[in-house]
């Protein structure tokens, strides 16, 4: 399809900044969140390319019978990417699984651990976007939701810099236990109305769960989580994210929780910044709510979610295509002389 040019100083984009945020950064039509990697990467955190590298060079150390399997799932694991290459694993890999789940647990708490400050001090596009949004939300219930498949804990930071309350589902002091209940009725437990709250899902868990023969709960202790990392609760990439998130059950609520959110008789739109849409039994929930507004924020996008931008207008794409800043609006391909995909520049020009 044939793009046309359009300058974001113009009058016509004028008219398509106003009807984005009406349809999709409104209290009318407030948005889920769903923030993959892309965030992570704004702030230095190993994204799954850095991983695969780090998880190579680890195994490598390990038994001969652990490479031979890694070995095998190498060529796809570099062509495909980490997602992909780990796919369809068999019984007989589970123990490959679980040294992945170590390796990229302490790899991951190890790099954003040394980026607290500086995640901390940044002022990023993504801070202005929660401002933005939590300045919007309805005064009868003061909560934004967002859900996460990244195991660090950036949101949870930002919210802490930016003084909004964090629900996680999660109740306690130092070591908190988790409550169901509390995650789907946080209003019963928080004073939702007076004060405003970003609700955290994470269906592939977070590198602050432990899970230590049968007792899970959360922490923030660096020193505790530094000396069980091979007790980190996570779903790491390939086939086994399914299993994992049937038989536990705090994967399984957030997971069902976040969808029981999305209910086609609610006024809401979704806005997606920086994910892939590589989770297959997660997405196709996501992929039912495509008959709201939708706003994707993301360099990179699949064709196939392209292909829907182009076919329902309610989709809005900005992201990056053959050397060229893109925008899909209202079915219609446009190239933007602005990276709009990029999460700074959208929130100068949307947010100011």
């Amino acid at each position: 399809m044939k793009a046309s040019k359009i300058n974001i100083q113009s009058e016509e984009f004028d008219v398509i900044i106003d009807d984005i945020k009406r349809r999709n950064l409104s209290r009318d039509n407030m948005p889920k969140l769903i923030v993959g990697t892309g965030l992570s990467c704004i702030y230095g955190v190993p994204g799954m390319k850095e991983l695969a590298n780090h998880l190579n060079q680890e195994i490598a150390k390990s038994t001969d019978d652990i490479k031979a399997m890694w070995d095998k799932r190498y060529a796809d694991v570099m062509d495909k990417g980490l997602e992909a290459g780990l796919g369809n694993i068999s019984e007989a890999e589970i123990p490959l699984v679980e040294l992945i789940q170590n390796i990229t647990a302490k790899y991951i708490l190890t790099k954003e651990e040394k980026l607290h400050k500086e995640i901390w001090n940044r002022d990023t596009g993504f801070c202005k976007l929660l401002v933005y949004l939590t300045q919007t939300i309805s005064v009868n219930e003061r909560i934004l939701d967002i859900m996460t498949p990244n195991y660090d804990r950036i949101i949870e930071i930002i919210c802490d810099k930016l003084q909004i309350g964090v629900i996680t589902g999660f109740r306690g002091g130092m070591y908190k236990k988790f409550d169901a209940n509390l995650l789907k009725n946080p209003s019963k437990v928080y004073n939702c109305r007076d004060n405003t709250w970003v609700r955290i899902f994470k269906p592939h868990g977070s590198i602050n769960w432990i899970n230590e023969k049968g007792q899970e709960y959360l922490t923030d202790d660096a020193e505790v989580l530094k000396k069980k990392t091979k007790y980190i609760e996570i779903v790491t990439p390939g086939s086994s994210k399914y299993r994992a998130g049937l038989i536990n059950s705090t994967f399984r609520n957030m997971r069902e929780d976040f969808n029981a959110l999305l209910n086609p008789g609610d006024s809401y739109s979704l806005l997606f910044f920086g994910y892939g849409f590589n989770d297959d039994h997660f997405d196709t929930a996501l992929f039912d709510s495509f008959q709201k507004n939708v706003l994707i924020i993301s360099r990179d996008v699949k064709s196939e979610i392209v292909d829907k931008a182009l076919k329902y207008k309610n989709i809005t794409i900005f992201y990056h295509e053959n050397n060229k800043d893109c925008m899909i609006y209202k079915a219609k391909k446009y190239v933007t002389d602005m990276a709009l995909w990029d999460i700074e520049q959208f929130a100068d020009v949307f947010l100011g």
